[in-house]
């Protein structure tokens, strides 16, 4: 069973890399493009490139889908940021560009979820990517970036186009990701100044964030950037793949994700290091626990199927779970209709008098950093996947033993493995 998965994913790792060189080779940047953000979490342009590579295949019907909406979506959005304090004239300064929510500030003070600081502490300056669009009327030490849907504009579209149209690569050029990378690379170019600074970014290898370290480089090659992997590990990391792109420091919460990085995934050694976690202080209880992906991707009647399998095999205190949907999903229909289908499912299982019940978290389809979380607080977890690319390969994980229950159901077994080091006294503090 694991033999196929490890084929799978190492195989594929080779393909993209294979497949990223050659983009290379004519002159496409690899980093920035959304052709070459080869996600397995989220549906995207880059993740069904990923699976027409996987598949040996060219064209898809999702991959069609998502290239025109990469491209309407040049109409369909406007850009802009908003200055409430202009960089410190201070000979060190300490940038963090991270992500904003709503929830985020407090009476004009941000703070960040992942470097826990806030905007308070005059020892460091915020860029802030609004998630949600909110714009506080006041803000301490920091710009806010905004991505606003608006009404379709086919002017837009026509500028840019006019922009794009005789450049070699067009595709690559002309879409909406990639005209959100040179409005972040506007906003480094506009606000910073010529003097060194130390940069911080909660880094998941996005474009728009090798946007901002490319364009911090360029104003000046002395900048010392640090990216931090704020995740815990999930089974297929290629949308991690090392771009080589002029980081200083990719710093990872475990030894064994630094092991991963290097030996998987083509980072040099000498960049990838080990920190105890700065956004996690203590791990939360995940027992008696259902969780759902980030996407939903895969064929929802399969894995519906899959969840009726196991727990007519493995017999789950079921009336005392909770159904978790993600933070950033909790208002999506497709999320809220799937949770109601596992009530449903639920409510009609049969019921036993077993005394001993299993209590260990239930994990759909691509399982992001809550699947290590789980093996680290609970030692074991169950998965229902329909995705080869979603389930931990032995051999790039030698630390879990995966045994299989039903065609897309899988068992979780970790016994004693550190996939996040923890320590309440780590501070960014400790970084600069």
């Amino acid at each position: 069973m694991n033999n196929e998965i490890n084929y799978v994913q190492l195989s594929l790792i080779k393909k993209s890399q294979k497949y990223l060189k050659n983009c290379k080779k004519k002159g496409i940047n690899i980093a920035l493009s959304p052709f070459c953000d080869l996600t397995t979490w989220i549906n995207s342009l880059g993740y069904h490139k990923l699976h027409l590579i996987n598949k040996n295949k060219i064209f898809s019907v999702g991959y069609f889908r998502y290239l025109f909406s990469e491209i309407i979506n040049i109409g369909r959005f406007k850009f802009d940021y908003y200055v409430y304090n202009d960089l410190p004239n201070k000979k060190k300064i300490n940038i963090i560009y991270s992500y904003s929510w709503k929830k985020n500030f407090k009476k004009g003070i941000f703070f960040d979820d992942y470097f826990k600081v806030s905007s308070e502490d005059k020892n460091f300056f915020f860029i802030l990517n609004s998630v949600d669009g909110f714009l506080p009327k006041k803000a301490k030490n920091c710009i806010i970036i905004t991505r606003t849907k608006t009404f379709f504009n086919p002017v837009l579209i026509l500028h840019h186009l006019l922009r794009k149209i005789f450049y070699k690569n067009f595709f690559h050029e002309f879409n909406s990701t990639n005209i959100f990378n040179e409005f972040v690379k506007k906003v480094v170019q506009n606000e910073f100044q010529d003097k060194k600074v130390n940069i911080f970014i909660p880094f998941e290898n996005r474009p728009h964030q090798n946007a901002f370290i490319l364009a911090s480089n360029s104003k000046n090659n002395k900048n010392r950037i640090i990216c931090y992997l704020h995740n815990m590990p999930w089974p297929f990391q290629l949308d991690m793949i090392y771009k080589k792109i002029r980081i200083n420091k990719l710093l990872v919460c475990s030894n064994i994700q630094k092991k991963v990085f290097i030996k998987n995934y083509l980072w040099p050694k000498r960049i990838v290091q080990t920190t105890s976690s700065l956004r996690f202080k203590t791990l939360k209880n995940r027992k008696k626990t259902i969780f759902l992906p980030f996407d939903l991707t895969e064929d929802n009647e399969k894995l519906l199927d899959g969840f009726k399998v196991l727990i007519s095999r493995v017999f789950f205190d079921l009336d005392n779970y909770k159904i978790s949907i993600h933070p950033l999903k909790v208002f999506a229909k497709d999320h809220i209709n799937f949770k109601k289908r596992l009530l449903k499912i639920v409510k009609n299982s049969k019921k036993n008098e077993l005394k001993t019940k299993n209590t260990d978290p239930i994990i759909f389809s691509h399982p992001g950093g809550t699947a290590t979380e789980c093996l680290q607080v609970c030692k074991s977890t169950y998965h229902i996947t329909t995705d080869k690319l979603h389930v931990f390969s032995r051999k790039i994980w030698n630390s879990i033993k995966i045994s299989k229950i039903d065609r897309n159901v899988y068992k979780y077994v970790s016994k004693n493995t550190k996939f996040l080091i923890l320590d309440k006294k780590n501070s960014i503090k400790n970084l600069i």
